[in-house]
């Protein structure tokens, strides 16, 4: 399986311009926007783009699941059937029982180092927590940030994903709470885990989870490791 290099170019000029088609459902639209040239993808081809993909169909291929950068797993997923014949795939109805529990991204119309588009498993759970790709306006989170239970942030098939993930670097319990972080802006919350490199199989394995861990989680969520003092005092909760 290949490795993806790609991370959502966009054109520099001009480009795509919105189309106006309100009769045309997610499938249309985003079939569509697939057809525009890769130099012509702007930000409001992306806006677009993000905006009807969840609830388009799309055509699973016969490897359905292939690997990306630092080798995290994708279900592909195709504008177009391929030879054999599949029932249609809709990332709305796949979130919850596949994506979120199997600990998949999706990647649209894969073809060797490049794609159309990738989705982190970290994206698939902002959808799953907002209805929405990417971080949402303030004034969509219901109330302050801070206020939110963890469960509510990081919902338990997220934890279990980043359980099994931390387990295979070696790190057999490891805890998680979330702490304010008021310099990155109102209501902002980090993410700190419990853990430290002596938790792992080797230094590297430490580098690669801290290097990884954003695949996992939502694009305006940040992290950190505690340190034994802060470990030995905060109220961690298993992951």
């Amino acid at each position: 399986m290949g490795f993806f290099d790609f991370m959502n170019r966009q054109g520099g000029g001009a480009g795509f311009q919105p189309f106006a088609d309100e009769a045309a459902g997610g499938t249309r639209i985003v079939h569509r926007l697939l057809e525009v040239p890769a130099a012509d993808r702007n930000a409001a081809w992306s806006g677009l783009f993000l905006a009807h993909v969840a609830d388009a169909a799309f055509f699973p291929r016969e490897t359905e699941v292939v690997r990306g950068t630092g080798s995290f797993p994708y279900l592909a997923l195709y504008s177009t059937p391929g030879a054999q014949s599949y029932p249609s795939h809709v990332i709305h109805h796949l979130k919850d029982d596949v994506l979120l529990e199997r600990g998949l991204g999706v990647v649209v119309n894969p073809r060797g180092d490049d794609a159309d588009w990738a989705f982190s498993y970290g994206d698939i759970l902002q959808y799953h927590l907002h209805g929405r790709f990417y971080p949402p306006p303030e004034e969509d989170v219901p109330g302050p940030a801070s206020a939110l239970a963890p469960e509510a942030r990081l919902p338990a098939p997220a934890r279990k994903v980043l359980r099994e993930f931390l387990g295979r670097l070696g790190v057999a319990a490891p805890g998680m709470r979330f702490s304010a972080w008021d310099h990155a802006g109102p209501g902002s919350l980090e993410l700190v885990f419990a853990f430290s490199p002596r938790d792992f199989s080797s230094l590297e394995a430490f580098q690669f989870a801290m290097n990884s861990l954003s695949w996992f989680l939502p694009k305006n969520y940040s992290y950190s490791v505690a340190g034994n003092q802060a470990r030995a005092e905060g109220a961690f909760q298993p992951l």
